[in-house]
């Protein structure tokens, strides 16, 4: 019976390392395709699901680490691809904890109005840095729960610091930065802005 039940279990293992190393390896295409739709269709749900790859290369490592393990019996190339995958998994911990700030702007709401006349939809600034340059980021959100959208209205950086944002009634914005002001007319069903102002 013992015997059995331990032919059973290594049965099952190359089987569990093949889906585990299947899995890993499709995390960044995942990732990747996401990304792709979630540009095309700026839904808040997916932007926030697929917007930082970091987490799938992450998960390709680990996943690929145990799958490895779990395969065949012990050897060099064994360990060496599980060390391989176990030192990048501590790479990609260190750049984010660490090196985390540096890498990316650290973008952190500081204001929020919402649209007039009771229309769903709102406006955020952000702030955040390009190392010591101080960066604000302008978006607007339409919608609410699954079928929020949320698109990029203007940038501002060194070149041209931020100044305000208005609403100019419930379709159109009205975005100040020290090299004057724009006014920005939003698709009345999706938010989808008519220009962008890049200024950083």
């Amino acid at each position: 019976m013992t015997t059995n039940t331990r032919t059973t279990t290594m049965r099952r293992r190359p089987v569990a390392a093949v889906v585990l190393i299947a899995v890993g390896l499709l995390a960044p295409v995942v990732q990747t395709l996401g990304s792709l739709v979630a540009e095309s269709t700026r839904l808040v749900v997916l932007l926030a699901a697929f917007g930082a790859p970091w987490p799938y290369w992450l998960a390709m490592a680990v996943l690929c680490a145990v799958g490895v393990r779990l395969a065949g019996r012990r050897g060099w190339a064994r360990e060496g691809l599980v060390a391989v995958c176990a030192a990048a998994a501590v790479l990609l911990v260190f750049l984010r904890v660490v090196l985390g700030d540096f890498l990316s702007p650290g973008w952190e709401e500081s204001e929020r109005w919402a649209a007039p006349e009771g229309v769903e939809r709102y406006v955020t600034v952000e702030t955040g840095a390009a190392l010591i340059d101080p960066l604000w980021r302008v978006t607007v959100v339409s919608g609410s729960g699954l079928t929020a959208r949320s698109h990029p209205v203007a940038m501002y950086g060194e070149r041209s610091g931020f100044v305000a944002v208005a609403w100019d009634g419930p379709d159109a914005l009205l975005v100040t930065g020290s090299d004057g002001t724009t006014r920005i007319t939003l698709d009345p069903s999706t938010g989808a802005p008519d220009r962008t102002v890049d200024a950083g």
